[in-house]
């Protein structure tokens, strides 16, 4: 067996299926040398990253359904780990953060176990090391799903209050509105009597005074745009108020009805 080959693929081992069987396939063609295989496997696994740390578990794995498969009757690989199993799994469990690493190596257990590879009592024992860490990261996920999910409904909350404030946004701004068609009835009302002034002077007096008649009909070309910008401004937020109650219902109805459906799950069957 070359040792510095060995050393070189366990190091450089990867995620691929064909670089993990690659290597165990090496190893299980020197079953003599078990002892020193576990050894530079265990200096790897002990050494690695955190995240890398389950490759090589897998690696371990593979080595020992090779084992299996070429019907070995001492299974030295079997046992040269058996005797590390213990200080690797209770590194994995003190180094590894992620939940969905834990539930790999219950997989790699639970097919020991399945394939009579370890006495059950010994699994039990490899599976008490990683509960508690197992324990801590899963309710860890359940605080931190929990504070996602409040503050998805604070967000739902914040939009609903942001709705509302643009409502009153809207209504101030057509009060404005309002209150703009009020002076231009006032503009109106100014150009009306002006008007009317006028041609009681040409009536009485006989005379015309055009540049009198270019300043009213000025005034009133002036009032009827600003009359016609502020009409169209006023249907634009009458629109947009009825979108947004529209919205709100549509809310309110959906809370209710899912209040109902709640209730309905709630109802004994009869």
């Amino acid at each position: 067996m070359d040792i510095k080959q060995l050393e070189r693929q366990v190091k450089e081992i990867t995620e691929l299926q064909d670089s993990i069987k690659q290597t165990s396939n090496y190893c299980s063609t020197f079953p003599e040398h078990s002892g020193m295989v576990a050894f530079i496997i265990e200096n790897e696994f002990i050494s690695a990253r955190k995240e890398r740390k389950k490759l090589y578990l897998f690696l371990i794995h593979q080595i020992i359904l090779d084992e299996k498969n070429a019907k070995r009757m001492d299974f030295p690989y079997v046992k040269c780990f058996g005797q590390k199993l213990k200080k690797l799994i209770l590194d994995y469990a003190y180094q590894v953060d992620d939940i969905a690493d834990l539930e790999k190596a219950y997989n790699v257990i639970r097919r020991w176990e399945k394939d009579l590879i370890y006495h059950p009592i010994f699994l039990d024992k490899l599976r008490g090391i990683l509960q508690p860490k197992y324990d801590e990261l899963k309710y860890q996920q359940m605080i931190f799903n929990q504070i996602h999910q409040n503050e998805l409904a604070s967000n739902k909350i914040l939009v609903q209050n942001l709705q509302i404030i643009q409502q009153f946004d809207s209504t101030y701004k057509l009060y404005l509105h309002l209150k703009s068609l009020r002076d231009i009835d006032d503009k109106c009302l100014d150009f009306n009597t002006n008007f009317d002034k006028y041609m009681m002077k040409c009536e009485l007096e006989k005379i015309e005074d055009y540049e009198m008649i270019d300043d009213l009909l000025e005034q009133g070309e002036a009032s009827k745009n600003y009359l016609s910008e502020n009409i169209c401004q006023t249907q634009i937020h009458y629109l947009d108020l009825a979108r947004l109650g529209e919205q709100l219902i549509k809310e309110d109805y959906e809370k209710k009805d899912n209040k109902i459906e709640y209730y309905k799950s709630k109802r004994p069957i009869q």
